[in-house]
């Protein structure tokens, strides 16, 4: 006997609960009828039922809620027909909500056969979204807390190697101070990194839906905007941005993230793998970074704050690490910060910004690049050069006539 979860609704519920109780080879019967995905969740987690009978359209299904439930029962979908096109999220067996009851009970059947369906599951979810052969780069630009200017480097990065000729996606990862939306002028904000995981955990985020989310801010530059408010963070689920991370990447260029400064994993909430964690942003976005750019400010706290979170950056496989020390100048030397460094840390790259904070207000008073407000700076200079240093953004670019 098989013991049934069912999470359906209206007609479709009443019908296949009856045609199961009167079920005469006595295959199935419901154990628990779930009024939403929540309840269903728990249901399983108690240990109650061998599989559930769920319909794909019910809201909150997404990649996570499903492979927690696979955890403990298999899962049977059910799809309902008149609903247009759904999304299956990748299940093995599913029916139309008004398949016959034989149909429903072979897949309640071939369902509990399968054996390890969970790990399948996890396989083939993976192996679809991993895509092979693409040429996109993800540098991810990070820094201590501090506002040591990860913002300011990523946005004109990004900028620059777009007017050098690489297609750029400029991406707001930062949960804790997003803001790339107001650093570009851009007035119709909306959480595009939110939407693009959202997309992703419901198995819809396939190329023109990402398109969708990219708009165009500056020629060859496009924004993957972010979550608008702190508060939004816990609908960045790690899972959800892994994903979106390898939609990017198969999409080729370069893509340029700008991450919170904050890389501890929750403890108190790691015993509970659905529970959202505070700084999936910037822990997915390291671990899958091609390169990470680490800023810090040219004086002491900034640095001592680096060095102790080297390891951090470490553990979670950073690879390549160019190091940029913002706000160079009297009294602190280009030498007096190599000299502190040296011996403490081995980046693959070093490279000085010299402070220019008019350039800077100038800039986000006005809602634009440094190119723009003040292209002849030379903050922006040095910045265009280290855009245009191979050995960073993984590319030779064309160069950018000088400024007249």
């Amino acid at each position: 006997m098989i013991d049934v979860v069912l999470c359906a609704s209206g007609s479709d519920e009443v019908r296949i609960v009856h045609d199961l109780a009167v079920d005469r080879g006595r295959t199935a019967r419901v154990v628990r009828r779930c009024a939403d995905l929540a309840e269903t969740l728990a249901v399983v987690s108690a240990g109650i039922g061998d599989v559930v009978l769920l319909d794909v359209s019910v809201r909150g299904l997404g990649r996570e809620p499903l492979a927690t439930l696979l955890r403990d029962a298999a899962v049977v979908g059910l799809r309902d027909e008149r609903a247009g096109e759904q999304t299956t999220l990748g299940l093995r067996h599913v029916v139309p909500a008004s398949a016959p009851i034989e149909e429903i009970l072979a897949a309640l059947v071939a369902a509990t056969d399968s054996g390890d369906e969970a790990t399948d599951w996890v396989q083939e979810a993976s192996d679809a979204t991993s895509g092979t052969g693409s040429d996109g780069r993800l540098v991810v630009v990070w820094g201590p807390g501090g506002a040591p200017g990860r913002t300011t480097v990523a946005v004109n990065l990004a900028a620059e190697a777009a007017a050098g000729g690489r297609e750029a996606t400029l991406v707001d990862a930062d949960t804790y101070g997003p803001s790339l939306s107001q650093v570009l002028g851009v007035l119709d904000e909306a959480p595009g990194l939110v939407a693009a995981c959202r997309a992703h955990d419901r198995d819809t985020l396939d190329e023109e839906t990402l398109d969708s989310l990219l708009p165009l801010v500056q020629p060859g530059l496009r924004l993957l905007s972010g979550i608008g408010v702190p508060a939004r963070w816990a609908e960045v689920r790690s899972s959800s941005l892994d994903g979106v991370w390898q939609a990017l990447a198969r999409r080729g260029g370069l893509v340029v993230a700008d991450v919170g400064a904050v890389l501890e994993e929750d403890e108190e909430l790691s015993y509970d793998t659905a529970a959202p964690q505070r700084n999936a942003a910037a822990l997915s976005a390291v671990a899958a970074a091609d390169a990470v750019i680490a800023v810090t400010s040219a004086d002491p706290v900034s640095i001592t704050r680096l060095l102790r979170d080297h390891a951090r950056l470490e553990e979670l496989g950073e690879g390549e690490l160019h190091l940029v020390v913002n706000r160079v100048g009297p009294p602190i030397s280009g030498d007096q910060v190599r000299e502190l460094l040296r011996g403490r840390l081995e980046p693959t790259s070093l490279h000085l910004l010299p402070d220019d904070p008019v350039a800077c207000r100038t800039a986000i008073w006005d809602g634009a690049l440094l190119a723009e407000s003040a292209p002849r700076s030379p903050l922006r200079r040095a910045l265009r050069e280290l855009a245009l240093s191979p050995a960073v953004l993984g590319a030779s670019l064309a160069p950018v006539e000088p400024d007249r």
